[in-house]
């Protein structure tokens, strides 16, 4: 009977964990965050002029043309997303399918100091690249944003 009640109570708390977790904001920051990684691989293909891709086993280099709506769009989708996800992280979304650390919720102030600064660097950049080479000096301002809050803010 002790073994029953041990089981049935382990369960409620289980259930309580689930019910818990908000993971409305977190499928909403996971569809922010793939939406930031689809745009940050458009420009960094752009800015570097090339990218690998796999054909049969073999690495094979594919041109990218500097094309500036389609980097300024990109950028734009990185800004927008970004701003969009700093409001999807409450305290009721640590937990469950994410890779947010959480250094997120126990500094948020300086989670949103790293995101208010990849929104600005985006915004900047959208306004500044004219050229591939501009793109290119602007894009690693944007990078160096997101690996840095990776490092800090994200779950290996």
């Amino acid at each position: 009977m002790l073994r029953v009640l041990a089981g049935v109570a382990a369960l409620a708390v289980g259930a309580t964990l689930v019910l818990a977790q908000n993971t409305g904001a977190i499928t909403q920051r996971k569809a922010a965050m793939k939406a930031i990684a689809g745009g940050a691989k458009v420009v960094s293909d752009m800015a570097r002029g090339e990218f690998e891709k796999d054909e049969g086993g073999q690495k094979v280099k594919v041109k990218v043309d500097f094309d500036l709506a389609k980097a300024q769009a990109a950028l734009k989708t990185i800004e927008t997303e970004a701003t969009k996800a700093k409001g999807l992280f409450p305290d009721d979304s640590k937990m469950g399918e994410t890779k947010a650390s959480a250094k997120i919720f126990t500094d948020r102030a300086g989670f949103m100091k790293a995101m208010d600064q990849l929104i600005a660097d985006a915004g900047a950049a959208q306004r500044a690249a004219k050229d591939k080479d501009g793109l290119a000096a602007e894009w690693k301002k944007v990078a160096a944003n997101c690996g840095g809050c990776h490092k800090d803010y994200r779950e290996k």
